[in-house]
């Protein structure tokens, strides 16, 4: 069967706490003016004279086109043909958008027809945007400083999160392109149609297959998101409180905060990923270890969580920072990390 993640799909439909949840965030980033019905998703600064997918849009004007952020990635692009309130995901069918000549029997188990990604952008466009785009390059390679059309006309558009609703021939003109960073970047990615019970098209999405199933967490999100779900309002507050002191170095805030006996030395702050020792550790501040280490017997392993590796001890790890670490604080971990000498067994041997 040909690729389709049906979940990832879905997830266009999830409200922002939801797509919260599962560590996504949806963001607008234009309209398409729509004007022929051919709808064309490609790298536009590569190949924007691909041809547009067989299914003709009857609809016309202007269209939003919305991304599914997954840490700083876009995972899914959707062309919204149709007010997305207004839809009701259960009543859709999908499938994959194609070309003229293409032909889903082709097509082997979790294989696809994709557009390539070779400027580490796609984009969504009528089919009468190429003319507009060449017409700007070609005024634009005049003149004496052109290199590229996305150097010289796109660059300075595109915001930060990378993304540009561009008319190539200036603002109130026909025909747009909206422009966004492709998922991983390089590659081949896959589009689908999504239709009412009509038969109707009523969005067409791009899936750059960052993510699995709807859900950007990979398992050491979904462990840090269960742990971070058992602890009480109060636990967490206190953690959170612990941990930033740690980071900011304050040592004088560290005492009260364990004395209230909320939050242990050697738990992970949510935020942080990490314990309070280990921030301290990694942000250099040898008064606020001091100050966490002396109410901790000895020097405990950390906790087998997230990537820390299972056998490596806060000494381990400070040794181990390329950073070298502020004068004294090798000696503490050292020191501390020392097993105290039984009183019983050295009476034994010097009796």
């Amino acid at each position: 069967m040909a690729y389709l993640d049906n979940d990832n799909l879905q997830a266009l439909f999830l409200d922002d706490a939801a797509l919260a949840a599962r560590h996504l965030q949806r963001n607008r980033c234009g309209a398409l003016n729509i004007t022929s019905g051919r709808v064309v998703a490609c790298d536009a600064l590569v190949q924007p004279e691909r041809a547009p997918f067989a299914v003709n849009v009857q609809v016309r004007g202007r269209f939003d086109v919305e991304l599914l952020h997954d840490k700083g990635r876009n995972a899914l692009a959707v062309l919204w043909l149709r007010d997305r309130a207004s839809l009701a995901a259960g009543d859709l069918t999908w499938a994959l958008a194609l070309r003229e000549g293409e032909s889903p029997e082709a097509l082997g188990d979790g294989e696809f027809f994709g557009y390539p990604v070779d400027a580490g952008v796609g984009c969504f466009m009528d089919a009468d945007t190429p003319a507009a785009m060449a017409e700007r390059d070609a005024k634009e390679s005049a003149g004496p400083d052109y290199v590229s059309y996305f150097d010289n006309v796109i660059d300075a558009e595109m915001g930060d999160d990378r993304s540009v609703d561009h008319y190539p021939l200036g603002a109130g003109s026909a025909n747009n392109v909206v422009i966004f960073s492709a998922g991983w970047g390089d590659g081949t990615y896959p589009s689908f149609w999504a239709f009412d019970a009509a038969g109707e098209p009523v969005a067409l999405v791009t899936d750059f297959m960052t993510i699995k199933g709807g859900d950007a967490r990979d398992e050491d999100d979904k462990r840090g998101d269960a742990y971070k779900a058992s602890l009480s309002p109060e636990k967490l507050a206190a953690l959170e409180a612990l941990g930033a002191a740690a980071t900011g170095g304050d040592a004088a805030a560290i005492a009260p905060l364990l004395a209230a006996g909320l939050a242990g030395t050697n738990e992970i702050v949510p935020s942080l990923g990490e314990t309070a020792i280990m921030s301290a550790i990694r942000t250099n501040h040898l008064d606020a270890l001091r100050a966490l280490l002396a109410s901790t017997p000895g020097l405990p392993m950390p906790p087998r969580f997230y990537s820390i590796d299972k056998d490596q001890s806060y000494f381990d790890y400070a040794r181990r920072l390329k950073k070298p670490r502020v004068e004294g604080m090798i000696e503490l971990l050292e020191q501390a990390a020392a097993p105290e000498p039984r009183k019983g067994l050295l009476k034994r041997l010097f009796s």
